[in-house]
């Protein structure tokens, strides 16, 4: 366990830039009781002994209580008179409360009386931890690292004390017990004018103890020398098992806040991410910090980002663009308020000249704590997944918010998408006329279709065929124009629904939402829902927040596009090594496309052979000069309706977006016979981009062995994105992303040696042994670089400034847009009784029934009224 604690801290040591540790300011900044005075260089403390002024330069006057030390100015060497701090005199009696053994441990101390029956207390350490006065050190960082080594060894804390300068050169530097000072014994707030509110219940600490040490610089010189040191404490000294409670040993790493804020980036708390870097470490005690510290540091982060989250934002995209190829944003302001952003990097943007022939977008709510909504774009790629181009932030859903994100990705992208689909939100249907005004624009026929129940009586929904006549219309992909609003008409009349207005609008939007409208769209099977932009929604409101800073939700969305490309890697991974099984005889046909496709577009391939095979047969042939005009017979009903079980109820997902509906009968097959051009009046090729199995038993006929290559899309080929394109990482913006590789990299390392060291206990120790040597070789070169400060490191976390001398982009206002959970929303009565029903009723003791209790039951008062009669 502690080779394992040791392997953690390593890291502190690894970027100058990241992992230097901020112990080096040991919670300095907030020291009370300290003052300075800039104009004339005096510091003092306010306690009367450690008070000094810079007029009086007599070293001998003002540290007459130490005596005998001496100064030799030629070489700078220095001694001590003083060889006996504790003078046992007769005035003072030695008590040694532990035993010999225990005195000798690191954190034992000895107690005494004093002269005047007070106690106190001096830390027993190693020898060569002992002080010694004139000792010499290169420079005051050096000199303040001994003696934390000394304090924790001790088992006390130490703060910042008296710092005094002259010309601006620091002279000489002063350093406390932590209990140092008087403690706070008032109980009301003078602050408040009525002088009545108690202060808090805080636990005091401050003992006026006595202990300090002091060091003093040498002149033309880096170097100091230990110049005054009281080792007596008016308190007893920390146990070494509890040092971890410590205030030095509280002060969280730089490994632990960027484990912290890593963390965050999928929705895990910093109480969560104090537990699991336990369980890690192996207890409780080898963590830096208790959980409360954890806590806090993610609070000084919301603190310190503050006011300047959105100008932070745009200054990280700012260096991320500067920094890396072909990244791209925009943003929008009001009044100095960001009000719009848009942004998509390099990979988005080869996922989107390869797949973004079909679009959808729809809008997602609580995501962030200013009420922006966010807007990611998504399309599909050739694994059949979920790809997103880019990402959208808007403070508000209506027509000129869209028009400008429209406009934003255009310019991006470059061309516009040959469809999109969307819900039926008037904003956006404005916006897709006037800046993609050649996109077909498709409703989502889900959003549709489930407003039925609430249109139509409850009689027409459940006592009749109503719902399967309607569905059998509107889902029915090769559906013709002309047979489809003859139908329409007829299931009208037959359900009496002609005055229904909901009915008579739908109709009117028919060429928006019904598929027999989009037959002549390239690609237009892919999606007839918003599906693919809720599944993706889902997956972004998994690791975000409504309480998120704007920084925290990016680091969120990078996160998950990480997921997203390391899934596209594993399907490609998946599809170069997976040998397919081959499933009919015409293997060579099936053989070239497992070649050709991606692996989940050749099982869909592979399926259409095979029903070529089984369900298929040519009818009959007319032959022309070149071409020749095939009628194939489909035996069999091939209507896959997949049924999902929610709560105990069925329903059949019609909503199959990759359900081709191919229904008995028959259908026309022209064929090339010299450039070898293929159509089918199915129209699955037009629709979905692959071979239906009408063509593939022609081409079996005519004895065709491959599929040809102008038929064969590039969206649905095998390896079409680099694997170095997908495994870029964006969220840095400039070198650190290189250091983030490399401690990763060290990290799994030192994880394969610990495997090999496992069962070796030997070895594992000497493992030990030189990786403390190597930590000691490091931490003494880093002794010369600045400490990166708390700020500091948080601002490295982010990728940018925060606090900037003047801030151009102010944060988003706070607005409220439909559905941003404001709990005013109206719900429909299908929406309430769905609620109510889901409520779970009381039973009735006496009958069983649920909906009533024993007093109103009705079977309890009949048989009340035939026991009185």
């Amino acid at each position: 366990m502690r080779l394992h604690v040791i392997l953690i801290e390593y890291f502190t040591y690894i970027d100058i830039s990241i992992m230097i540790t901020v112990m080096d300011d040991l919670d300095m900044h907030d020291i009370e009781n300290n003052h300075v005075d800039e104009e004339n260089h005096q510091f003092g403390y306010t306690d009367s002994e450690f008070l000094y002024n810079e007029e009086n330069q007599s070293e001998t006057k003002d540290m007459n209580d130490i005596g005998n030390d001496h100064h030799d100015e030629e070489n700078h060497q220095f001694r001590s008179g003083y060889s006996e701090i504790l003078d046992n005199d007769g005035n003072q009696l030695e008590i040694q409360v532990q035993s010999d053994n225990v005195a000798a441990e690191y954190g034992s101390c000895k107690e005494f009386i004093g002269a005047d029956g007070s106690l106190f207390w001096i830390p027993v350490v190693e020898p060569g931890w002992i002080p010694t006065l004139g000792s010499i050190f290169k420079d005051i960082k050096d000199a303040i690292k001994w003696y934390k080594g000394y304090a924790l060894r001790s088992g006390f804390d130490i703060r910042k004390s008296t710092e005094r300068k002259k010309s601006g050169i620091t002279t000489s530097k002063y350093f406390i017990c932590n209990r140092g000072g008087l403690p706070n014994t008032s109980m009301l707030d003078t602050i408040s004018d009525d002088h009545n509110k108690q202060l808090r219940n805080s636990n005091c600490k401050r003992t006026n103890c006595k202990a300090f040490v002091a060091f003093k610089a040498i002149p033309h010189s880096s170097e100091v020398y230990l110049w005054r040191f009281e080792q007596q404490h008016n308190h007893k000294l920390i146990n070494q098992d509890c040092m971890h409670l410590s205030r030095a040993k509280r002060q969280l790493s730089v490994v632990d806040q960027a484990f912290i804020h890593k963390l965050s980036s999928a929705k895990v708390g910093a109480t969560t991410a104090y537990r699991l870097m336990c369980v890690i470490k192996g207890g409780c005690e080898f963590v830096d910090g208790l959980e409360i510290d954890w806590k806090n540091f993610t609070k000084d982060i919301n603190c310190h980002i503050g006011g300047t989250d959105a100008n932070l934002l745009i200054t990280k995209l700012q260096n991320r663009k500067e920094n890396v190829t072909n990244f791209t944003y925009e943003y929008r302001c009001d009044k100095k308020q960001l009000n719009a952003l848009f942004w998509a990097d390099d990979t988005s943007k080869q996922n989107y000249e390869l797949f973004g022939d079909v679009v959808s977008f729809d809008a997602t709510y609580r995501t962030n704590r200013y009420c922006m909504v966010f807007v990611p774009f998504t399309g599909i790629d050739n694994h059949k997944r979920c790809v997103t181009f880019g990402a959208g932030l808007l403070c508000r859903e209506d027509t000129n918010s869209y028009i400008w994100l429209l406009r934003s990705f255009l310019k991006c992208f470059g061309k516009a998408p040959i469809m999109v689909v969307t819900d039926q939100d008037p904003a956006m249907k404005k916006a897709i006329e006037i800046v993609f005004p050649y996109t077909k624009h498709r409703f989502c026929m889900w959003h549709i279709t489930s407003k039925l129940p609430l249109k139509v009586s409850w009689e027409t929904m459940n006592e009749s065929d109503f719902k399967a006549d309607f569905n059998s219309i509107v889902w029915d992909s090769k559906i013709a124009v002309n047979d489809f609003e003859m139908r329409w008409d007829a299931l009208m009349v037959k359900y009496k629904l002609q005055d229904n207005k909901w009915m008579k609008d739908m109709f009117d939007l028919r060429s928006s939402w019904i598929p027999a409208y989009f037959k002549d769209v390239p690609m237009s099977g892919l999606m007839r829902t918003t599906s693919r932009s809720e599944s993706e929604n889902s997956a972004f409101n998994r690791v975000s927040h409504h309480g998120y800073t704007l920084n925290n939700f990016m680091n969120a969305f990078e996160s998950v596009m990480e997921r997203q490309r390391n899934n596209q890697i594993k399907f490609d991974f998946d599809t170069s090594t997976i040998i397919p099984i081959i499933k009919t005889p015409l293997e060579d046909m099936e053989k070239h496309a497992s070649m050709v496709y991606t692996r989940t577009i050749f099982l869909m391939v592979q399926r259409e052979i095979l029903h070529s095979l089984v369900s298929c047969s040519q009818k009959s042939v007319t032959s022309g000069v070149v071409s020749d005009i095939c009628i194939v017979k489909h035996k069999r009903t091939n209507i896959s309706k997949k049924k999902v079980v929610v709560e105990k109820k069925e329903k059949v997902d019609i909503d199959s977006e990759w359900n081709f509906n191919t229904s008995e009968g028959d259908f026309e097959v022209e064929f090339n016979r010299e450039d070898l051009t293929v159509k089918c009046s199915c129209m699955l090729f037009e629709r979905f981009g692959i071979f239906c199995r009408h063509i593939f038993c022609i081409l079996k006929i005519y004895d065709i062995q491959e599929i040809p290559s102008r038929y064969i899309l590039k969206r649905w080929r095998r390896d079409i994105i680099p694997t170095t394109v997908l495994k870029r990482t964006f969220r840095y913006s400039d070198s650190s992303g290189n250091v983030e590789k490399v401690t990763y990299k060290a990290f799994s390392m030192l994880d394969q040696c610990l495997s090999s060291l496992s069962n070796d206990d030997k070895k594992l120790e000497e493992f030990m042994q030189k990786l403390e040597v190597f930590m000691t070789d490091i931490g003494e070169q880093g002794s010369d670089k600045v400490p990166v400060t708390k700020e500091d490191h948080i601002d490295k976390l982010y990728g940018a400034t925060t606090n900037p001398e003047v801030v151009d982009v102010e944060n988003p206002p706070m607005v409220k847009n439909k559905g941003s959970g404001t709990g005013k929303r109206l719900k429909s009565a299908l929406e309430k009784a769905t609620i109510q029903g889901n409520k779970q009723s009381r039973s009735c003791k006496t009958c069983g029934v649920k909906g009533h209790n024993s007093r109103k039951c009705l079977t309890l008062l009949n048989k009340s009224k035939v026991q009185s009669a």
